[in-house]
């Protein structure tokens, strides 16, 4: 018997790795590693019917580098074409909210977690 069709690894490993993944995406969240969280519970899914886990362990890289990358894809109206623009964590000062009303950062808020994006594209 493989090690993916016992019970420990349906029942206990897969479900506990899901919610690590959900508490990493908590700790740096992205909008991009929401989406593929999404598809690894459906993945899931399709794991428990059918007893494959390529699909799962390929979403599931994914997700891991998409928590990891320095950009992310934000749902965020902005003049202009679809670009990357900088996201700036912190209290902005006079300038930097002048530039983010111009459309040339993104404003992240105060709390600053330590994994925030750099670039985010919008458009």
């Amino acid at each position: 018997m493989k090690f993916t069709q016992t019970l420990f690894f349906k029942i206990l490993l897969c479900p506990a790795l899901f919610i690590m993944s959900v508490f990493l995406l908590a700790y740096s969240f992205r909008v991009t590693g929401l989406c593929l969280l999404l598809a690894l519970a459906g993945s899931y899914i399709y794991f428990l019917y059918t007893a494959r886990t390529r699909l799962m362990r390929w979403i599931f890289v994914g997700f891991l580098i998409a928590v990891f990358l320095p950009i992310d894809v934000w749902p965020v109206n902005h003049p202009g074409p679809p670009r990357f623009i900088p996201l700036v964590m912190g209290m902005p000062g006079p300038e930097l909210s002048h530039r983010a009303k111009r459309g040339e950062v993104i404003l992240g808020g105060c709390i600053v977690s330590g994994n925030e994006p750099r670039w985010v594209w919008v458009w």
